[in-house]
């Protein structure tokens, strides 16, 4: 099952792509994160192994779909990286939120402040998109008891919800300084509610053209974030000349491309399923 073709490729090739993609980025964040906390606690290394094992996953299976072994090795990394998610979010809340001082007395500074909680979940979030993935190379048409055009339209709902989430508390830390910080609680809200809308109203032609124009106004703001994270490195005291420390102490460079990439995975589900 693999629909349509763009640059000949098809949809879960694309998806095997964006898979690569995201779990890079995840990995990014999650390393200066880690690093800069030393690695004290070693299972910080967990979702390098787990994220690293998937990236070659779903690469194996664009570059050799019609190798077994290869769609088989997707799904289990799937798996891994949805429990290695999992696991760091129940880290991040019990070491960034229950194990401090006053704990849940002080959530809101805790939220700010600590370990993003939900920045785990990201990790969970790609494991989950190969098992759908893994699905669709092996010509299968569903996963869990629903459509995989289905399953990706939920999955691009809530892994955009909660990237909301966690935008939305650290743009409030930051006090929303910047007009374009509110970015993150408009086009990609509206996208959440446009997915259940076409999930519920399949042959309404007019749910799937507002979704497909929000998706893609949404893969805008995942650029312009992108774009803006990383500017902010420069503009900080110092500069790129203490890029390191910038990039450590600086807004989480690639988070804003997880908008992006997930605004791509309902995009390529639009188009090519």
């Amino acid at each position: 099952m693999n629909g349509n073709q763009f640059l000949a490729l098809g949809a879960f090739d694309w998806l095997g792509i964006l898979i690569a993609l995201l779990t890079l980025f995840v990995l990014a964040d999650a390393f200066a994160g880690h690093y800069r906390s030393g690695f004290e606690n070693k299972s910080q290394y967990a979702p390098f192994l787990s994220g690293g094992f998937l990236i070659i996953a779903s690469l194996s299976a664009v570059v050799l779909p019609s190798v077994g072994w290869t769609i088989s090795a997707l799904e289990i990394a799937g798996w891994i990286a949805v429990a290695s998610g999992l696991i760091g979010f129940g880290f991040h809340h019990f070491y960034g939120i229950v194990k401090k001082p006053a704990g849940y007395g002080w959530l809101l500074h805790y939220l700010m402040y600590g370990a993003p909680q939900l920045a785990p979940l990201a990790l969970s979030a790609t494991g989950a998109l190969a098992l759908v993935a893994a699905r669709g190379f092996a010509s299968e048409t569903e996963i869990f008891g629903l459509g995989l055009r289905v399953a990706l339209l939920i999955f691009v709902a809530v892994a955009l919800f909660g990237a909301i989430l966690q935008a939305a508390v650290l743009h409030y830390r930051g006090a929303f300084n910047n007009p374009a910080m509110y970015l993150p609680l408009t086009a990609p809200l509206v996208t959440v509610a446009a997915c259940f809308w076409v999930i519920f109203s399949p042959g309404i032609a007019t749910a799937t053209t507002v979704l497909t124009i929000f998706l893609w106004l949404t893969l805008l703001t995942g650029f312009v974030g992108l774009g803006m994270h990383l500017r902010g490195f420069d503009r900080q005291m110092g500069g790129l000349y203490v890029a390191v420390f910038n990039w450590l102490e600086g807004p989480p460079a690639f988070a804003p491309a997880l908008f992006a990439g997930f605004a791509a995975v309902g995009l390529v589900t639009i188009y090519l399923l």
